[in-house]
């Protein structure tokens, strides 16, 4: 059954003309924005000229990505204004949220309907290729899944785009020192995945793919945005104010979870390090202390922050007061992060969030206390807002971004026996 994420743009467009190779992603993007609109209205949001806007946009056309759309009722005299909208199956993004037990994959049409989708168990603590063999036979049947489900003319374009847990180095696009992962140091995901799925395949930071879908929904006033993410390990994703992707110098930036705070003592992390706020207020470390006091499920099948939020369930206030703290000690960090960077919005995403507020009140709560008061002066500390589908929101946009780049708009077939749709 499809549903449709929540209406995405990317988090900030540029204001005014832009360069004539680039006119026509631009307003391919513009489109994606607006849903449905018209060239009067193209106009005044790219500030070209009508003559500019009406050739790129019958180019657009003409290459299938937009197709006209129903007509507006219209007031007074006068023919409507020609209304167009992205064509839905032009292209197709597979989006895939990686973790390291569970897995979901979907695909997604280029206007964000999402028309198949499947979470499975893909533990990648062994050898990569093989969760990436099991990972392109998911993606595989899925394809499938939408090819019978959505018969068209002509094949439709794809992407994949894969939220994946660690940092990811900018140079190589390989996974780049993982604590949780270290098999997949180094390792080439992406050619793998290219030469499995032949399709071109993009590999972003679990984190920051999350960020960039945060951003996206909240738009350009919740810029500059941190998003921090506390689960098997912690890490936090960086939009700027420009709306893009902040990685630092070779891709480690947001890796916030070995960075010591007060309680960490002398707790050793699994990157070698002693007092890493991840070592002692990650999910894992949350369970150990549970365990330690005789709070355990050993019935349960559970694992990781399911296991937890079950817990959480039984109302025991011992396990209430082991997420308190955590929420302090990851709190700490965050006024840090808060007074380096000086967002404007920071986003508790865990899977914890649908059980307890004791987590984001915890963390809130340090944050004001702690932070300087000229950087908490706009601030709002918040979770989520969409947290189950944040790692594909995100992974849909980047993968539709990456297809209305201008080298890779001119990739899309001329589209005569293409239907509007």
């Amino acid at each position: 059954m499809s549903s449709t994420l929540p209406n995405l743009t990317w988090p900030l467009l540029p204001e005014g003309s832009v360069a004539a190779e680039h006119a026509a992603s631009s307003i391919a993007l513009r489109v994606a924005c607006a849903g449905t609109t018209n060239k009067a209205e193209l106009v005044r949001a790219s500030g070209m000229p009508r003559s500019s806007v009406s050739a790129h946009v019958d180019w657009l056309l003409h290459r299938g990505v937009l197709a006209h759309a129903q007509q507006r009722p219209r007031s007074g005299r006068g023919r409507p204004a020609e209304t167009v909208e992205l064509n839905r199956d032009a292209a197709h993004i597979l989006a895939v949220d990686m973790g390291t037990q569970a897995t979901t994959a979907a695909v997604v049409d280029l206007r964000g309907h999402v028309v198949a989708r499947r979470r499975v168990y893909l533990p990648t603590s062994g050898p990569p290729d093989v969760a990436l063999d099991r990972l392109a036979a998911l993606l595989g049947e899925l394809r499938d899944e939408v090819a019978i489900a959505r018969p068209v003319a002509f094949a439709p374009r794809h992407v994949a785009a894969i939220a994946f847990p660690a940092r990811i180095d900018s140079r190589t696009q390989a996974p780049l020192r993982p604590t949780v992962l270290p098999s997949w140091d180094g390792y080439d995901v992406v050619g793998r995945l290219e030469q499995l799925l032949g399709c071109p395949v993009l590999l972003e930071n679990d984190c920051a793919v999350r960020a960039i879908a945060e951003a996206g929904l909240l738009g350009p006033e919740a810029l500059p945005l941190l998003s921090v993410q506390l689960g098997t390990g912690i890490g936090a994703g960086i939009v700027d104010g420009a709306g893009e992707i902040y990685r630092g110098a070779n891709g480690s930036a947001g890796d916030v979870g070995h960075i010591p705070c007060v309680a960490g003592g002398d707790t050793l992390c699994a990157c070698g390090s002693r007092g890493c706020v991840e070592s002692v207020a990650a999910v894992p470390a949350m369970l150990a202390r549970l365990r330690a006091i005789g709070i355990t499920d050993d019935d349960s099948e559970l694992e990781g922050s399911d296991l937890l939020a079950h817990l959480l369930r039984r109302q025991d206030p011992r396990a209430t007061q082991v997420v308190r703290e955590s929420a302090e000690m990851l709190g700490e960090v965050v006024s840090a992060l808060c007074n380096v960077l000086n967002p404007r919005r920071v986003v508790i995403t865990s899977g914890l969030s649908s059980v307890t507020h004791d987590l984001l009140a915890g963390v809130r709560s340090v944050v004001y206390a702690r932070t300087r008061a000229l950087a908490t002066k706009d601030l709002v500390v918040d979770y989520s807002s969409m947290a189950p589908d944040l790692g594909i929101a995100g992974a849909y946009l980047l993968g539709r971004r990456h297809l209305f780049e201008p080298e890779h708009l001119k990739q899309f077939r001329a589209a005569e026996a293409a239907r509007d749709r």
